[in-house]
Parts: structure tokens; sequence; C-alpha cells
């Protein structure tokens, strides 16, 4: 991604998806699948600010509460998408295909899917209880947003990017969300290690045991896992790399600085695992 920042000049962003779905209206990951009808409208809902807003409201209620909160949100959310997906479809004449419930933040101050994680109760995303709160989060997206469309699909979950939420930049800042607590996170929600700045000299097999990792937890729980890091040559671990625009801007991030190199090198492939003996 170039933008006339020159700070963003030499930065090399790489996308790798496992089990990607066919009809996710996301940048990045999405396409065209072979599943889909020729022209069809897949609409992205947005909406981590009124879900914070919400929570506001409600601070220190049980959980019992706090999920019915988040539940009833996402179904408004979900149900203006509903129309505008309609609308659009009579309007283009063209098929409505999904609506995609995940949470996807922006830089905008207020738009931040680690807000909401603070306000169910973190002090920044990272502390302990995080993969619990974010589990809990996308689970109540999507029970509230499956009854608001008729057509649900795509990745319908919360997005963790680093450099595309300042509440996560925040908590990068402050030290208390590492590669490795964002890996964790992963196993509950969309999509993976997303929008991380990693020093420009570190080497392509750590890389690609990132992506092996983030793979692995995909194709063990079923699920869609996504590696999307930059490697900002010329910068290392403590400064900042500028995108601009919807990408923002991203603290680099130290990665472990142990070698993988035999494992990446072995060659072949793994195999695909076993799920079930059920047919």
């Amino acid at each position: 991604e170039m933008t006339k920042d020159r700070d963003s000049l030499g930065c090399a962003k790489l996308v790798v998806l496992c089990n990607a779905p066919d009809d996710n209206p996301f940048m990045a990951g999405a396409f065209h699948g072979v599943s889909e009808d020729d022209a069809v409208i897949n609409v992205g809902v947005s909406g981590p600010g009124v879900v914070k807003y919400a929570l506001e409201q409600i601070r220190g209620a049980s959980f019992e509460v706090l999920c019915e909160t988040i539940k009833r949100t996402a179904f408004k959310i979900t149900r203006v998408g509903q129309l505008v997906a309609q609308e659009a479809s009579h309007r283009l004449g063209v098929p409505f295909g999904i609506i995609d419930l995940s949470l996807a933040p922006t830089p905008a101050v207020g738009d931040s899917v680690a807000e909401i994680l603070q306000e169910i109760g973190l002090e920044y995303p990272g502390a302990p209880g995080t993969t619990a709160a974010l589990a809990l989060l996308n689970d109540q997206v999507k029970k509230g947003g499956v009854m608001a469309s008729s057509y649900v699909g795509g990745l319908s979950g919360a997005f963790i990017p680093v450099s595309e939420d300042q509440g996560m930049i925040d908590a990068v800042v402050a030290g208390a969300l590492t590669i490795e607590k964002l890996e964790a996170m992963t196993c509950v929600c969309s999509v993976g290690l997303d929008m991380i700045a990693i020093p420009g000299d570190t080497p392509a097999t750590s890389i690609a045991g990132m992506i092996a990792d983030e793979a692995a937890i995909g194709m063990i729980n079923q699920k869609t896992t996504a590696v999307r890091v930059i490697p900002v040559v010329g910068k290392t671990v403590g400064e900042t790399v500028e995108f601009g625009g919807l990408l923002g801007y991203a603290p680099v991030m130290p990665i472990n600085r142990f070698s993988c190199d035999a494992f990446v090198n072995r060659g072949g492939r793994i195999p695909a695992p076993i799920h079930s003996f059920k047919n």
C-alpha cells in the first residue's frame, strides 16, 4: 500500500487467508467466489461506536444485561444494513447476497472494537479476560444480527486490526497487547493477525511461521483466519508507520526473535487435518 506519505514507502502488505468465505464484502479478503451469482450485493455493516455508546449506558451491569444490550444493538445495526441492501438491490436490479455482521473499526475516535472491550471491563485489550470478553462480544453480535437479516454470511465476527483501531494502537503503546495475545484472540473471532506492523528485518521464515500458526487455528477450528502483516523496511520496534485514511497508523510490534527456519524449510506440505469420521 503506497500513499503520498513518504513514511509509508517501503511497506510490503501481505494478506493470507485460511478458509476464506466466497461472500466476504470486506477488504482485505474480498473476492467474487465461484459459489456466487454473476453479480451480487453483499453488505458489510460496521457499528463499534454504536455498541460502545449503548454499553456506556449500562456500565457495571451484570453479564445478562451486558449481553442483551449488545444483542439488541447488533439487531438494530443489522436491520439498517438489511434495508440498505434491499433498496440497493431494487434500484440496481442486482440480487441481494448477504449481510456481514462483522464489527469493523476505523481509525476515527470512538469507532473502536478495543473501546468496546474496555467498556466491557478491561483496562486495555490484552489484559487477562480479553479473549473471554471478545468471545462474548462476537457471540452476542451474531445472536442479534442473525434475526435482523434474511441472509447472513461473510465473516460475521469482530475485527481486531491494530492500525485501523485507535484503541488497539493505544493498547500496544501501553505495553498491554502483544502479537501472542492477538493470536489467542483470533481463536474466538474474525479474522487474524490484522494490520500489524513488524520490523523490516523480520526473517521471511518467521513471517511464514506466523502465517502457519494462524492457518493452523483456522484449519483445526474450521473457521476463517488470516494474516495481514506489514514488514516496514528501515523501521524497528518502538517506531510508527503512517498509512493514512482508513488504514491509520501502527506502532512497529516486536515479534518472537527465535528461529523457525528448520521447520519452514523442510519442504513438502502439511497434511489436511481430520475433522470427523462421520462419513
